[in-house]
């Protein structure tokens, strides 16, 4: 049963082709190996077609590199068989190289060699030269790129925006696209001296084969060449023809980049995506159709199959514009039912401010976003606390640049920013200080300044502090919130911590922390009883990060106390 793993069958495969180029080989199993030949060509190129993205087919270069060995095996095999047996006549090197030579060259050698030429000319100098550059090209954009790349997904992670997990499988995967291209780039120096040996190879038959069949086996020179010509281009076509398939499909494969989807459905949506373009060649065809000495039929069968597919796409983009117009009306015009529990559900933490301070607020690089994000870090870590969502939204009714801080519906800040300026915090004598408006600080009621932005490099120089307003913000924002932490610690609030106490990415640690929490709550802490200790802990602006410390002080404690 070993021997018929998929492992040992591969290497079972690839010894027999490598037996081949030493050891002659009857004609029958030649044209077993053509056929094998060709089917791996079209099997690669129709699988080209239909992946959704070029990494899908990872084993391209090793199957391609398997396919030249192939063709290379039997290249010799063939020659074999063309300079020892081909005075025995055109069926001397099997019947698949006779076949295609009779069928391409048509009874004429001339032919043959014209087709085989030309089928050399465009592997070798138009699609393998090219898929060659495009390997070369997508390996070092490929390698450039990576570093880039990787910053992108440790930002992603740092932003929280993926998880370590995710992170990890991205990290693996532009490792495997980096990989995949240069292995590309590197099987297709291969395809490119596979054309040119095909090529030489050719060649020598053709010479070799004149001289064995007249000088050794005394053939007319007419009959050698003409039997030696027909083994020969069949012989250079049954190599060439899957060559330049696979040729074809490395190109293709390169051609897709980035993309995602099958190619056929890429191509059909992107070609017929413009209806216009579809008419204008539809009349081009048309307009040929009426040119004297062209061909009438081909042109008008063109023009109205291009116009018919003009017609219908139209048609149908224009009902799928009805129909998101239609929808789109019915949404407007439907009136959005509020809900009781709409009116009556509160924010633990909402953030309101002028619609002038909503760009300062929601800059994607100096906004409160990110800000936010540190403050919960910054609380979970110094006071054991997971911060519950923090809404932002503008008020219209608000006076220009004022901002209100309400935490459970109840307004505990307000204050007025210039999203213009920045704020100075003025020292005992503020003489030659640039002129401002005078305030106090929001968060500590100091004397502070408002000042343009030019002149807030004089300012700094003079050694006074510098705060923006989105800093100012964010500050009385983190005061608070410090303010409320007792507040803030729900019972929603706890059981999400209770959560976050056993969801750890240490396994181990994770489940301790959980026979922990099964055991004390709630037979010997309750949850009432956790929840009042905690927000009393809060209220002194102790940290309440040591859970298991206090869940054991509280069963500890509980017993003593009077019933």
């Amino acid at each position: 049963t070993r021997l018929f793993q998929p492992t040992i069958l591969l290497a079972l495969a690839l010894m027999a082709v490598i037996v081949m180029m030493i050891l002659p080989m009857p004609s029958w199993i030649l044209d077993i190996g053509l056929a094998a030949s060709f089917a791996l060509a079209i099997l690669m190129f129709t699988i080209t077609l239909f992946i959704e993205r070029p990494l899908e087919f990872s084993a391209f270069p090793t199957v391609l590199l398997a396919s030249l060995m192939l063709r290379l095996s039997l290249n010799v095999s063939s020659t074999k068989l063309i300079i020892g047996k081909g005075h025995t006549g055109t069926g001397a090197a099997g019947n698949v190289i006779e076949g295609f030579a009779n069928f391409v060259m048509g009874g004429s050698v001339f032919m043959g060699l014209v087709v085989f030429g030309v089928l050399i000319i465009v592997n070798f100098i138009v699609i393998t030269k090219g898929a060659a550059r495009m390997a070369e090209v997508g390996a070092r954009f490929a390698l450039d790129g990576m570093p880039g790349k990787q910053l992108a997904i440790d930002s992603d992670m740092s932003a929280g925006a993926i998880d370590h997990a995710e992170a990890k499988a991205r990290r693996e995967q532009e490792q495997a696209e980096t990989t995949f291209f240069g292995s590309l780039d590197g099987a297709s120096k291969f395809v490119k001296g596979d054309a040119v040996a095909g090529l030489l190879i050719t060649m020598l038959n053709l010479v070799m084969g004149l001289i064995m069949g007249v000088v050794i086996h005394d053939m007319p020179l007419s009959t050698a060449f003409e039997t030696y010509a027909i083994l020969t281009v069949g012989d250079g076509l049954v190599s060439q023809i899957p060559a330049v398939i696979i040729s074809i499909a490395s190109a293709l494969l390169l051609a897709r980049g980035g993309q995602k989807g099958s190619t056929d459905l890429e191509l059909i949506a992107q070609l017929g995506r413009y209806p216009p373009a579809l008419a204008t060649v539809a009349v081009l065809m048309a307009l040929f159709a009426l040119v004297p000495g062209m061909p009438f039929v081909p042109f008008t069968v063109g023009a109205v199959a291009l116009g018919a597919a003009a017609f219908s796409v139209s048609r149908k983009a224009r009902k799928v514009l009805q129909q998101s117009l239609r929808e789109e009306a019915q949404e407007n015009a439907a009136p959005l039912q509020t809900q009781m529990g709409d009116l009556l559900d509160l924010d633990d933490i909402h953030v309101e401010f002028a619609p002038d301070l909503v760009s300062m607020v929601l800059d994607p690089a100096t906004g409160l976003d990110a800000r936010i994000a540190n403050m919960r870090s910054h609380v979970a870590t110094n006071f054991g606390l997971v911060l519950p969502e923090v809404r932002l939204t503008d008020n219209a009714s608000l006076p220009v640049g004022t901002y209100v801080v309400k935490v459970q519906g109840v307004e505990q800040a307000r204050d007025r920013l210039f999203p213009e300026k920045t704020l100075a915090l003025l020292p005992e004598n503020p003489d030659g200080l640039p002129a401002g408006e005078d305030v106090s600080e929001p968060v500590y009621g100091a004397p502070a300044r408002w000042v343009s932005q030019e002149a807030q490099e004089d300012a700094a120089l003079s050694g006074i502090t510098i705060v923006t307003a989105t800093e100012v913000l964010a500050t009385h924002l983190l005061e608070v919130i410090k303010r409320n932490l007792p507040r803030l610690l729900t019972l929603k609030a706890l059981r999400r911590l209770l959560d976050e106490f056993v969801n750890l990415s240490d396994a181990g640690r994770a489940e301790a922390n959980r026979r922990l929490v099964d055991e004390l709550i709630p037979d010997k802490v309750p949850i009432d009883l956790l929840l009042s200790v905690m927000r009393l802990l809060l209220e002194e602006r102790v940290s309440i990060r040591n859970l298991p410390l206090i869940l054991e002080a509280i069963s500890e404690a509980r017993p003593m106390s009077p019933a």
